[in-house]
Order: C-alpha cells, then structure tokens, then sequence
C-alpha cells in the first residue's frame, strides 16, 4: 500500500480508488465469515484474510465500490474453503458439487468433531479430516432393482373376476 497525504491507497490498478478505510470492513467480515466457517487460529486467520482480500482485488474490473469488493471476498472465502475441502476429501468442485455440499454441512453442523483448520495444514491433517467426515456423510443407497414379476390372477369376493366369466 502507499501512502498519499494520509489516506492509504491499495495499490491496484484494477482497485485504485479502494482505499483502506474501505478495506476494514470488508477484512472485518471476511474475519467472521472464516470464523463461521470454523478457522479460528490467528495466524491462519490473518493469512486467509488476506489472501482473499488480495485475490478479490485483482478480480475487481475497475470497480471501486467497496460493496462489489465485498461480494468478490465473500465468494473467494467459499470458493478457497470449498477447494481445500474438496482436495482433501479428493473431489472435483465442479463436478461433485452435491458431495461437496454434503461434506461442506457435515463439518459445519459436527463442529466439536472436526476441525476446519485441517484443511489449510499438513496433508496429512487433512487426510484424517477427510476420514473423519466419510464416516458421519450418509452413504447412498443403492438404485432400485428392477426385477421380473410374475403374473398373479386377480380374483374379488364382491364381485367375479374378469378372467371367470359365465359362459
């Protein structure tokens, strides 16, 4: 960033009249959006902040509303969650988007089980997390068996069956 006569300037011609001021609320709920999604160590924190500030920034087309900023963020925060969840449980995103869902809900709603910071850690963190997660995701069943059924005679007490007519 620079500095022009008190007011800093991020410094990126796609964003160049974002200033910072516009920055901290967007860095503010990108904090709480990472929160919800379970990252709660600082460290980590601060490097997913910014790389999705830094990332949403050079998405911006000479844009400098701070609310389109925000949007391109938020979507950033959910598409680095969604990959890194992904790799770990070794999915395609695009094509696997309902496993994904079903993985991204069973982390989300089995927070004391699993921790979503595996997922920026070793990968052998991840592995175990993507383990962990196999167990509680419900397993499908299995498509329905069609099978040849033989003909049954139909037959009623309150009136005959067509098949026994008089003759």
């Amino acid at each position: 960033m620079k500095n022009t006569a008190g007011n800093q300037q991020i410094n990126s011609p796609e964003a160049e009249n974002l200033t910072a001021g516009d920055a901290e609320p967007v860095r503010q709920r990108l904090y709480d959006y990472w929160r919800s999604l379970g990252i709660q160590e600082e460290a980590l924190l601060e490097t997913l902040v910014g790389e999705s500030l830094q990332r949403s920034r050079h998405k911006l087309a000479r844009t400098s509303d701070p609310t389109d900023w925000l949007r391109e963020a938020l979507e950033e925060t959910q598409r680095r969650f969604d990959h890194a969840l992904a790799r770990a449980l070794h999915l395609a995103p695009a094509k696997d988007n309902q496993a994904l869902l079903a993985a991204r809900a069973a982390l989300l709603l089995n927070r004391g089980c699993f921790s979503a910071e595996a997922l920026f850690q070793a990968p052998e963190a991840a592995t175990e997390l993507a383990a962990e997660l196999r167990r509680v995701l419900p397993q499908p069943t299995p498509p329905e068996a069609h099978l040849h059924m033989a003909e049954q005679p139909l037959s009623f007490w309150l009136f005959r069956s067509t098949s026994h007519h008089r003759g």
